[in-house]
């Protein structure tokens, strides 16, 4: 027992000095990069306890803000992060500057987990800009961002619209029927395939990017003290989500190699196939990023851009049509005065359904699907406001912060379409709305999502009346939210009720 208890003792003390060490060496190195000001933090596990204040992510992110002003520091373990906060200061970084911090810091461990730190919303210089431009090139050339990629979405809103009707008003969760819909535009640019409702590979692809995505607190303290998943046994969930994840990666190998056996260079049918025909023509030695390493990694950021925020989103839209019922009356009252009701909205009605379009605005703005954005790390030391910041230092953009600004909004806490709206009834974009953020590397996907947001929310109010479930209320204190990689709704049901059927009642 005391030769246990010497050991203890010793083990205690070995911890204590390089806590010490690793407190002084780090007190040092802020002085020495004179970074922006923040709260004082623990060595090892920096300043959680400021952010696990709260369960709502918002709520401790504007404290610290009100607090340390628009430029501040936080230690997420023993990694200093520059928070930036308020549209000016995001303006200054992200947009005159965008090139100066244009870079991704060290991949984080939920990076690693999902993507190896070599997917597109990853790599950082020449890779990021060859990465960039090719897949921009190529997916445009299959209609990405454009109308001739409509036809594809229509027939996957049909099929949206069918998979409810069969429901006949049961309750249900939206983001079962939209996963698959919103899914199946982006698999058949990227596959060239589509899932069929209950697919169980898309079921299991899409179970791993939620589990990564939205994994709760206790993953979260994992994203900041990467050597607790060391641990014994998996209380923080992460050898979980390491085994969903590998379910996705080795599906997505499975067809990449599919695509490999019967590739044709004469029938380029999707992205993997144009991927395939650049490796073919690349021969760059170590300097290639046109290797199946770097595809499988491009095809899960792309799939997880077109599928999760989109189905999030539309979700979030459900609520909002359910508890709102005059902003829904007054949604459809538009769509049949400019549309009618023998066909479905087209993206050419877009411009002309001003309300329904401000609707969808004020989901993408009250819902805030990225509190935070993916950080952002500079190309070289910088020097911003007075403060030094040393190259690759990761920086949180807090677009939360600008979406919910009183000196922006008014009353950010309103969910009010009407401020999209101009006097003579145009819609008004201001520069502050940036749920997609803005700058050089902004959303990948912002025109794909708009095209689809557009198709799917005006069809559903088109053809269902969108309502809770029988004798039930819904009430935003009880869906908000989960915070995780994105801000998702608590799981709720809705009922849609056929407009056709309740005419003819």
């Amino acid at each position: 027992m005391a030769l246990l208890d010497f050991g203890l003792d010793k083990l205690s003390t070995s911890l204590g000095l390089l806590v010490t060490f690793l407190a002084i060496l780090l007190f040092r190195r802020r002085n020495q990069w004179r970074l922006p000001p923040g709260p004082a933090w623990i060595p090892l596990v920096g300043n959680i306890r400021e952010l696990m204040s709260d369960p709502d992510l918002r709520i401790p992110l504007r404290r610290l803000q009100k607090k340390y002003g628009n430029i501040y520091t936080l230690y997420l373990g023993p990694i200093p992060t520059i928070v930036v906060c308020g549209y000016d200061a995001i303006r200054e970084i992200f947009i005159k500057r965008g090139i100066e911090f244009s870079d991704r810091p060290a991949a984080s461990l939920p990076v690693i987990l999902f993507n190896g730190g070599k997917g597109i919303t990853s790599v950082s210089g020449d890779i990021w800009k060859k990465q960039r431009k090719f897949i921009l090139v190529t997916l445009r050339n299959f209609g990405f961002g454009r109308s001739k990629l409509e036809d594809k979405i229509q027939t996957e809103v049909k099929l949206f619209l069918s998979q409810i009707e069969t429901l006949n008003q049961t309750p249900f969760k939206m983001m079962t029927p939209i996963q698959t819909g919103v899914g199946n535009v982006i698999s058949h640019l990227v596959f060239g395939g589509h899932f069929i409702h209950n697919d169980s590979r898309f079921i299991q692809m899409m179970d791993g990017f939620e589990s990564l995505l939205h994994y709760a607190s206790n993953g979260s303290l994992v994203t900041f003290m990467p050597i607790l998943r060391f641990f014994p046994g998996d209380f923080f969930g992460i050898k979980n989500i390491a085994k969903k994840m590998q379910v996705v990666k080795d599906f997505v190998n499975e067809l990449i190699e599919e695509h490999v056996k019967k590739f044709d260079e004469g029938n380029i049918e999707d992205f993997i196939d144009a991927f395939i025909s650049e490796m073919k023509k690349q021969n760059d030695g170590e300097n290639n990023i046109f290797t199946k390493e770097y595809l499988a990694p491009i095809i899960m950021d792309l799939f997880i851009a077109g599928t999760e925020t989109t189905s999030t989103t539309v979700t979030w839209a459900s609520f909002y049509l359910a508890t709102r019922p005059d902003i829904q009356s007054q949604i459809f009252e538009e769509i049949k005065a400019i549309v009618g009701i023998e066909r479905l909205p087209s993206l050419q009605d877009m411009h002309s359904l001003v309300y329904t379009e401000a609707f969808i605005m004020e989901v993408l703005r009250m819902s805030n699907i990225l509190i935070i954005s993916v950080s952002h790390a500079p190309v070289t030391d910088v020097w911003i406001r007075g403060y030094h910041i040393p190259k690759g230092m990761q920086i949180f953009p807090d677009i939360n912060s600008v979406l919910s600004d009183p000196a922006v909004w008014g009353d950010p806490q309103n969910f009010r379409p009407e401020r999209f709206v101009s006097g003579e009834g145009s819609l008004l974009t201001p520069d502050e709305f940036i749920p997609f953020f803005t700058g050089r590397r902004n959303c990948l996907g912002e025109s794909l999502a708009r095209m689809e947001l557009f198709l799917f929310i005006s069809a559903l109010v088109q053809r269902f009346e969108i309502m809770p479930p029988e004798g039930e209320t819904l009430d935003i204190k009880d869906v908000d939210g989960i915070f995780g990689g994105t801000h998702a709704p608590k799981p709720f049901y809705i009922r849609a009720i056929s407009r056709q059927a309740k005419e003819m009642n």
